[in-house]
């Protein structure tokens, strides 16, 4: 084989390798929307957030804690006015519950995954390791 027939090959299959790898790799913060009533959201930042704060993932992945109310009488999450706009246009998918953990591209201002809930400390470090490998 000539030199350049492996040089454009070797380009080619690394450009291939590029575009398959998973968006989440290209986040650049993780947003935790917290409600400030939710059990499950304080458990987090009472568990997780100290270890995850100081780890290789928290620190290529900043956390950043967006708080979320609740309005009672509609069972309704109010978002931040940037978030609702985001949501409208798109850019987040809907938001159920909190805790909910995007990851995010401040460059884009998008949501390209995501974790839902909180139950325990391992399953969230497994389920953001998966995420993120």
């Amino acid at each position: 084989m000539k030199v350049s027939t492996v040089k454009n090959l070797i380009l080619v299959l690394t450009i291939l390798c590029f575009t398959l790898l998973t968006n989440i790799g290209f986040a650049r913060e993780l947003l935790v929307l917290s409600g400030e009533n939710s059990q499950n959201s304080k458990r987090w930042q009472e568990e997780v957030l100290p270890e995850y704060s100081t780890s290789a993932s928290g620190k290529n992945l900043p956390v950043q804690i967006v708080p979320v109310k609740k309005v009672k009488r509609l069972s309704l999450l109010q978002l931040p006015e940037w978030l609702e706009k985001a949501l409208g246009e798109g850019r987040v998918d809907e938001i159920w519950a909190t805790p909910t953990f995007l990851f995010w591209d401040p460059k884009e201002k998008k949501e390209i995954g995501r974790i839902e809930g909180y139950t325990q400390k391992t399953k969230f470090f497994s389920q953001l390791k998966e995420a993120i490998s």
